[in-house]
């Protein structure tokens, strides 16, 4: 193979291109977003309303219910779309983009799994989820260039920040309203840029 001296032009063409293409894959992976967010939205709001309008002794069953769910969801979306994309050739920022999301994931299940065994832990669950939500929302937004996530970022971290400092039940929803402008809102728009860009 013949190698091409490239300009400043052609690179900065190549980078914007890569940057697109896995804006596109982002885009598709839209569906993560919205998935995600309504799932975290509806348990929020349905352990809040259990818990402040009926006193359920069983109100935050619903994470039990729906989280599991979307998990399956998302392995199943995952499996597919792996199948799919095994034949492109892989960019530099799809395997970064892998990388942000497996430490996101990893960190996650550390926080959900070991989190809730330290009784007095409960108390900084859902402040430090926005934390981490408002980490991923954050960096991926820089990478691909959306400011829909980055400021639902922002979002994220006010929200953290004053649920240190609430009960349970608000928390819960300063954790709805994150999701809904962290994950929900972006998540719709680039969709809806997406299907603009490819009708």
């Amino acid at each position: 193979m013949e190698n091409k001296e490239i300009n400043e032009t052609e690179a900065l063409a190549i980078i914007e291109q890569m940057i697109q293409k896995t804006k596109q894959g982002i885009s598709d992976n839209g569906f993560y977003w919205i998935l995600w967010g309504w799932l975290v939205f509806i348990s929020a709001i349905t352990d809040y309303s259990l818990l402040v309008f009926l006193n359920h002794p069983n109100h935050a069953l619903v994470w039990g219910i729906l989280m599991p769910l979307g998990g399956v969801i998302t392995a199943i979306a995952s499996k597919k779309e792996y199948n799919k994309k095994r034949k492109t050739a892989k960019t530099y920022v799809d395997e970064l983009m892998t990388y942000v999301t497996t430490a996101y994931v990893i960190s996650l299940l550390i926080i959900c799994l070991i989190m809730p065994m330290n009784a007095g832990a409960w108390k900084a669950f859902y402040p430090v989820i926005m934390v981490l939500y408002a980490t991923i929302t954050y960096i991926t937004g820089g990478i691909v260039k959306s400011k829909p996530l980055r400021m639902g970022s922002f979002l994220n971290w006010a929200c953290a920040i004053v649920a240190f400092f609430v009960k349970y039940d608000w928390q819960l929803l300063l954790l709805a309203l994150a999701v809904l402008g962290g994950f929900i809102i972006p998540g719709h728009i680039q969709n809806k840029e997406f299907k603009a860009e490819h009708v």
